[in-house]
Order: C-alpha cells, then sequence, then structure tokens
C-alpha cells in the first residue's frame, strides 16, 4: 500500500476494515481531506480539522441521522440544528450530568453485582457475553423505572434497533424499525401513567421536564428512549469491552489499575483515544467549507473520522501505544466545549464536542469504572485466557472484539 495513491476501494479494503490504524495515518499526512468515491462521503482524518468540524455548527447539520436514528426511531435531538437541538437538548441534559445523575449510581452498583453474581461456574468468563452487553442495558432499564424481569426483552429490542442504523442493509431496517415500535407500545401506557402520577425515577423526570415552555410529546420521549438504550448502550458495552481488552493486553498497566481501582478513569480516557468504540460522526455540509487547503462543496457528506484524529502523531507521541500514564492526554471527565490543549494535554473526542457532545459520556465513563471496579471484587488475578482472540471487529460503523475471554482467580 505505501508508495502507491490513497483510493476509495482501499478504504472498504479487508486489509483496512481489520486494521484500518495504518492507512488513516498515511491519510493524515497524503489526504487528510478525502473523498471517498464509493460512497460519496469526504472523510476528515487530522485532529484539528475534526475539532474544527465538531465546532461548525454555521456550514455544517446533523440532518443526515435522519436517515439513520430518524427511520428507526423517529425524529431525535440527534437529527436536529440550531434552537429546535438546543430546546430539546435542554429538556433532557440536566438529568445526565452533575448532581442529578449521582442517585443513579446506586443502580449503576446494582446491576453490576447482580450480573458479576451469575457469572458461569469456573475461572474463565467472556466479559462481552456475561457483563458489558448487559450492564449499559440493565442500568438503563432501572433509571426509567421500568420493570427489572423485562431485562432480556429491552436487550433484544437494544440489539436489534443497533443493527438497525445500518445505512444500507434494508432488511435489519426494517426489524429495527419493528424493535423500536414493540418498544413504543411497551411504554406508551408508562408514559400517560408518569403524566398523572410521576415517580423518582427518569422517565418521570422526562415526562415533566421542559425548556422555553416546551415538552416532550409522547411519540419524541419514545424516541428518546429508544435512542437511549442504542446510544447509552452501545458505547458503554464496547467502550468496558475495548478497555478490559487493551488492559489485559498490557499486563504491566492492568496490574498498577488493579493495585489502584480509581486508576480506571484514565483508563477509559486513554482507551476512548486509542481504540474508541464509534470510529467516526457524519455530518452535512449546508456551505462551502475548507480543510487543511481542501474546500469541501455544499450539500455533501463528511465523515468526522473521529478514531483517526485521536491518533494523531502530531498531537498524542506514539498513538498506536495504549499508555494510561500519558502527559498529552487528558485523562479525567471529558469536556465538551473545545479539546483544551491546556498545559499540553488534549482531550480526546470520542465523545464529539459542543453542543452535539454526547449526553451519555458521564454515564458512559461511571458504568466503566465503577463496573469494572465491583468486577475487581471477584476476579483476582485477572489475564487473558488461553487461546483467547482478542481481533477487533468493525461493525457498524463501531469497532469492538467480538468476545473478552478472562481466566481469573476466584476469591
Amino acid at each position: 500500500m505505501a508508495g502507491s495513491v490513497i483510493t476509495s476501494e482501499m478504504l472498504h479494503s479487508p486489509e483496512h476494515v481489520a486494521d484500518p490504524y495504518p492507512l488513516w495515518e498515511r491519510m493524515r499526512h497524503e489526504a487528510p481531506v478525502f473523498f471517498d468515491e464509493i460512497t460519496n462521503t469526504w472523510v476528515l482524518s487530522r485532529y484539528m480539522d475534526c475539532v474544527q468540524a465538531f465546532a461548525n455548527y454555521e456550514d455544517f447539520s446533523n440532518r443526515l441521522y435522519r436517515d439513520t436514528l430518524g427511520v428507526v426511531f423517529g425524529p431525535t435531538m440527534l437529527d436536529k440544528d440550531g434552537q429546535e437541538h438546543v430546546v430539546h437538548r435542554r429538556i433532557v441534559a440536566p438529568e445526565f450530568v452533575g448532581k442529578r445523575f449521582e442517585p443513579y449510581c446506586e443502580a449503576i452498583e446494582r446491576n453490576s453485582l447482580a450480573l458479576i453474581q451469575n457469572f458461569p461456574s469456573g475461572n474463565i468468563v467472556d466479559l462481552v457475553d456475561a457483563f458489558t452487553t448487559r450492564l449499559p442495558v440493565n442500568v438503563i432499564v432501572d433509571m426509567l423505572g421500568m420493570d427489572q424481569s423485562d431485562h432480556d426483552r429491552f436487550h433484544t429490542w437494544y440489539t436489534t434497533m443497533m443493527a438497525g442504523l445500518a445505512r444500507f442493509n434494508t432488511e435489519k431496517q426494517r426489524h429495527g424499525i419493528d424493535a423500536h415500535e414493540q418498544l413504543a407500545e411497551y411504554v406508551a401506557p408508562i408514559i400517560e401513567d408518569r403524566q398523572s402520577c410521576p415517580m423518582n425515577d427518569l422517565i418521570s423526570k422526562i415526562v415533566h421536564a421542559e425548556a422555553a415552555g416546551q415538552r416532550l410529546t409522547i411519540t419524541e420521549i419514545q424516541a428518546f428512549i429508544s435512542l437511549l438504550l442504542v446510544a447509552g448502550g452501545e458505547t458503554t458495552d464496547k467502550g468496558i469491552a475495548n478497555m478490559w481488552t487493551q488492559l489485559l493486553l498490557n499486563p504491566d498497566q492492568l496490574a498498577v489499575v488493579l493495585a489502584d481501582n480509581t486508576l480506571f478513569d484514565a483508563a477509559f480516557s486513554e482507551m476512548m483515544r486509542h481504540s474508541p468504540p464509534v470510529l467516526g460522526q457524519l455530518r452535512y455540509s449546508v456551505n462551502e467549507v475548507t480543510f487543511s487547503n481542501v474546500t469541501i462543496p455544499p450539500n455533501q457528506t463528511v465523515y468526522i473520522q473521529l478514531a483517526s484524529a485521536n491518533n494523531d502523531e502530531t498531537i498524542f507521541e506514539d498513538p498506536r501505544i495504549f499508555n494510561i500514564n500519558r502527559n498529552d492526554l487528558h485523562l479525567s471527565k471529558e469536556r465538551k466545549s473545545g479539546h483544551h490543549g491546556d498545559k499540553g494535554r488534549y482531550g480526546h473526542l470520542g465523545f464529539g464536542l459542543g453542543k452535539h457532545f454526547c449526553l451519555g459520556y458521564e454515564m458512559a465513563r461511571l458504568e466503566a469504572v465503577i463496573g469494572s471496579s465491583l468486577l475487581c471484587e471477584t476476579i483476582k488475578n485477572p489475564r487473558l485466557a488461553s487461546g483467547a482472540d482478542t481481533t477487533f471487529i468493525t461493525k457498524n460503523a463501531t469497532r469492538s472484539p467480538l468476545k473478552v475471554l478472562i481466566e481469573y482467580d476466584r476469591t
């Protein structure tokens, strides 16, 4: 591949899908603003270009999500722009940050312990099957005040809707729509009940929350719950799996984290930089816009390749080395307002930036940190099981191992 001109075929080759980082490095140097002729999409690969794109609300729109999320869920805040997006976000956002979110930490602990107690007998566990795919969905069901006996049903809806977001698979999309409609039917009477008899749960708070004199309609609440399950479930599920995989592949760093569980916070930050579960975000150019001396015309699909940006060697030293002690990365709670290159430390772009910054960033971090700390009370001396496959698989614009097989000593 080296020495040849970068082509769209390279972006879609099996070699790139298996390990995208070498080509992304070439793109950052040779074609940082690349037009993919196969998907008719402009791809941004440099950190600073991606930061500028996230912050540019005048020239970019989120309307493309109407063709993916919107088809399955109906209208959500993700496909809105301008004041409409601001109002919609202000209605629900306060429940997911700071002191308002603190009561839900108990739900994270309770559901983590319940899953750990049900680990299979023996001393080997697939962390993905037994923990990561279940924890985020179970926590959301708990937060919403739904019936805990329906965890499996919600898990099925979540995985089916996630698969339904595929842009070019109409069958999966149809199944995703069916799953959302089933979920919407399930929650409709609960929403109506909470309107007249509110309880101390998230769904009651969303039902009665307002901003600028507006509240969400039942249809918008149903769409938001589906979005919460998919976005909150997928990022956290694969984020925990990616973090543990990188720690297991770096036993010296795992030993440090096991000795001090508070360092899971730094491990989560480095995972979001080194191996983010979500590879990028789409935007639509409503005006002409220029990056790295290349001008993108209006009415174009633009892909902000955040996984490439997070591994930009002009920002992060030796970016393909997983290092929880980095002095060039902001190793703590994310800042949605910018990339903040203060004291030589830059933030990862795994949750985006600015007005469309991921609403569940704090929830994802707390589930990874709290859940992992509780895991360490049960799985002593964790290590990769013999024959474990740590291959990262790219699917539905996410990247993560299918399994994380851990061998451990029981307490």
